[in-house]
C-alpha cells in the first residue's frame, strides 16, 4: 500500500548560518549582537515541557525538539489541533483588510486561525449561555409540534421545484433579483439577463445603461447594476474566474462564511444558494418561511428576519430543512397569504395558534401578521 503524503509537511531548507543559530537555540545557548533578534523570535520546542501557542509572529517560530530544523506547517498545525486532512493553501479571505485578500504564508495561517478545540469549547459555552434550560425545553416543544405540522403540509404539497438554478452562480444572481420584486417580474429579468449576458462575465462589461434599463422593471435599477457587479467582480478576484464552482468543495461553514463575506449577500441568499444549487442542508427564511413559522407559533411572535434563522434551526431537522423552506414558500402563497388568509381550506389549522374558522377571527390571534 502507497501512504499517501500529509499536505504542508515540507521541510524548509536552512543556509548553514541558520542551521548553527538552529543548532545554538537547541543547546539553550544565549545568542547575542546580530544574532539576538534571531533569539527572540526563534523558540525551541522540548519533549517534556507543553508547547507555547502558534502566534502570526514569526516566519519560522518553533525549532523542532529532535532535529537541526524548524517545524514544518503540519507540525505547527498539530499543536494546534488542526486534522491532517486540513490543508493550508497560501492565502485567506480577510474581509477587515483594505484590500480583500491578504497574501499570507501557511505559517501566518496557522498562528491566526482559532485552534479547532478551542473554537468548540468556546462555541459549545456560547451555546450554553443563549439556550438555558428554559430555552431547551421550548425547543423540545416546539420540535415535537413541528413533525405533525411538517408530515401534514408535506403530504399537502406534492410540488418541491420553485424556479430555482442547480449552478450557484446562476442561483446567487436569480435570488438578488428576487428581492424586493414580483414573481413574474424577476424571473422574466432573470431570463432576459442569462440571455445577453451569460456566462456571467460578459455582464461585467456590459454597457452600464443597456444593464440598467434591463432592470429598470425591477424598481431600484442602478443599485442592482451596481450591486451585481460587485459580486461578480468579487468572485472573478477570488477564483480567478466569473464561477462559484469552487463552493461545490466547501464545507458547509466555508461554503456560507465566503457567500456571507460577498457584498450585499444575506443570510437567506447564502443559504438559498446553499440549499439549491450545493445540495447543502441549509433552511432560507424569507418572508413566506418566516410568516407561516410565525403565525403556527414555531418562532416568537415579532421575530425578526434577522433572529427567526436561530430557533427555526434548533427545531428543525437537518434532513427537513431544505423541504420545510419549500413548503412555507408554497403554503404562504397559496393559503397563508400576509393579507386574508384562507384558514378554512388550510390543511394545519387544527394545529395552528392563530388559525380561524372561514368568517371568524380567533380571539387574540394575529392573522394577518406581515412577513
Amino acid at each position: 500500500m502507497v501512504r499517501k503524503a500529509v499536505a504542508n509537511h515540507q521541510s524548509v531548507a536552512h543556509a548553514a548560518t541558520t542551521l548553527e543559530k538552529i543548532r545554538l537555540v537547541r543547546e539553550g545557548e544565549e545568542l547575542t549582537g546580530k544574532h539576538k533578534v534571531f533569539g527572540a523570535a526563534y523558540r525551541p520546542l522540548k519533549r517534556d515541557e507543553p508547547s507555547p501557542t502558534v502566534t502570526r509572529s514569526g516566519f519560522r517560530d518553533f525549532v523542532h525538539p529532535a532535529e537541526d530544523r524548524c517545524c514544518t506547517v503540519r507540525e505547527l498545525a498539530r499543536l494546534q489541533s488542526f486534522p491532517d486532512d486540513y490543508a493550508f493553501e497560501g492565502r485567506r479571505c480577510d474581509t477587515y483588510a483594505k484590500s480583500r485578500y491578504v497574501k499570507q504564508t501557511q505559517h501566518e495561517q496557522v498562528g491566526n486561525a482559532v485552534p479547532p478545540l478551542l473554537a468548540r469549547r468556546v462555541a459549545a459555552a456560547i451555546r450554553a449561555q443563549l439556550l438555558d434550560r428554559r430555552d431547551q425545553e421550548w425547543v423540545r416543544e416546539q420540535q415535537a409540534r413541528f413533525d405533525p405540522i411538517f408530515r401534514i403540509l408535506d403530504a399537502s404539497y406534492p410540488h418541491d421545484w420553485l424556479g430555482n438554478k442547480s449552478n450557484p452562480l446562476d442561483e446567487l444572481i436569480y435570488v438578488l433579483l428576487s428581492r424586493r420584486a414580483r414573481e413574474a417580474q424577476y424571473q422574466e429579468s432573470y431570463r432576459e439577463l442569462a440571455r445577453r449576458y451569460r456566462p456571467w462575465g460578459k455582464l461585467l462589461d456590459a454597457p452600464e445603461d443597456d444593464l440598467t434599463e434591463l432592470l429598470r422593471p425591477l424598481g431600484l435599477a442602478t443599485q442592482r447594476a451596481k450591486a451585481l457587479r460587485g459580486v461578480l467582480s468579487t468572485i472573478k478576484e477570488d477564483f480567478g474566474r466569473v464561477s462559484l464552482n469552487g463552493l461545490r468543495r466547501m464545507s458547509y461553514s466555508g461554503a456560507y462564511h465566503y457567500l456571507r463575506s460577498l457584498p450585499g449577500v444575506n443570510d437567506k441568499t447564502a443559504k438559498c444558494v446553499m440549499l439549491y444549487a450545493l445540495g447543502m442542508p441549509a433552511l432560507p427564511v424569507d418572508t413566506h418561511t418566516l410568516r407561516v413559522s410565525e403565525r403556527l407559533g414555531l418562532v416568537p411572535a415579532g421575530t425578526s428576519p434577522f433572529l427567526a434563522p436561530r430557533p427555526l434551526d434548533a427545531i428543525v431537522p437537518r434532513p427537513a430543512r431544505g423541504r420545510y423552506h419549500i413548503l412555507t414558500v408554497l403554503h404562504g402563497r397559496i393559503l397563508c397569504t400576509p393579507r386574508n388568509p384562507r384558514c378554512g381550506e388550510c390543511p394545519v389549522r387544527d394545529l395552528c395558534p392563530t388559525g380561524r374558522a372561514p368568517g371568524r377571527r380567533k380571539r387574540g390571534a394575529n392573522p394577518r401578521t406581515q412577513g
